[in-house]
């Protein structure tokens, strides 16, 4: 038997008779609809070029719907590690770098975050990992030779630390917080002069951070000069925090032995 084939008018015809049969999607149903939609669409271009211009809250959240939306994004990535490592979320920073690492694994930058949030994570080792491999693709990024200098200090390497940090100087000439860290690897293996050389370049510089005057507070006294050393711990601390903590460096360089050491040295 032969079925004769559905005409223009047949199917209009179907075509209204359905849709009179479907019925219009309930409130609730449009709200779950909304909530469950996913906008999956990358912001312009322009979006992104001035979202540095927010706060940083507001630049942590814009990053994390891009990276939510396309973890495969490798600026939203980047970005992303970087902002939230500002917030202090290092762990998560470290993961999110290396997430896009394994798409990515020659990319510099995302080497780089993932070594130097590792190192606020206390993975001084596992940072080292990634900083290495950052510094065979770009030998002359100070960043990446600084960071280097923290974590080999942070697992007990100061030899390799000041050659890291001695690269990165030479890099970045000048750089407050390179000459701070050199200083503080100095005074660390108790070198009080050449410690003291480098955190009075740190300090002398128009960006030096607190942490140098305080670290160059700490060598002072260490040397037995503590009035100086107060006088420079109190410009950033209230006068009596500065006070105690000279006060108890001073209760450790008293004892006879170290006293004759710190003073022979001089």
């Amino acid at each position: 038997m032969r079925i004769a084939p559905i005409t223009g008018y047949a199917m209009l015809g179907l075509a209204l008779l359905l849709s009179a049969c479907a019925s219009a999607p309930s409130k609730e149903e449009d709200a779950l609809k909304k909530t469950l939609q996913r906008d999956i669409t990358p912001q312009t271009r322009e979006a992104r070029d001035t979202i540095g211009r927010q706060d940083v809250l507001t630049q942590a959240a814009f990053w994390a719907k891009e990276y939510d939306n396309n973890p495969a994004d490798r600026e939203a990535a980047l970005k992303l590690a970087q902002i939230v490592r500002v917030l202090g979320k290092p762990a998560r920073a470290a993961e999110v770098a290396s997430q896009a690492l394994t798409l990515y694994p020659k990319d510099p930058a995302l080497l780089l975050v993932a070594g130097q949030a590792f190192i606020e994570d206390a993975k001084a080792a596992r940072a080292i990992e990634f900083l290495q491999a950052a510094a065979r693709i770009t030998p002359n990024d100070w960043h990446v030779q600084s960071a280097l200098g923290v974590a080999y200090d942070q697992i007990g390497k100061p030899l390799k630390a000041r050659a890291a940090f001695t690269r990165a100087l030479a890099l970045q000439p000048g750089n407050a917080g390179i000459l701070s860290n050199l200083g503080l690897n100095y005074a660390v293996a108790g070198d009080a002069k050449m410690a003291e050389r480098y955190l009075r370049q740190a300090v002398a510089s128009p960006d030096a951070p607190v942490q140098a005057r305080q670290n160059l507070a700490l060598v002072l006294a260490l040397q037995g000069r503590f009035a100086e050393a107060s006088a420079l711990a109190a410009k950033d601390l209230p006068a009596q925090q500065a006070q105690q903590n000279i006060d108890y460096v001073r209760a450790m360089v008293v004892r006879p032995q170290r006293w004759k050491a710190l003073r022979d040295a001089n």
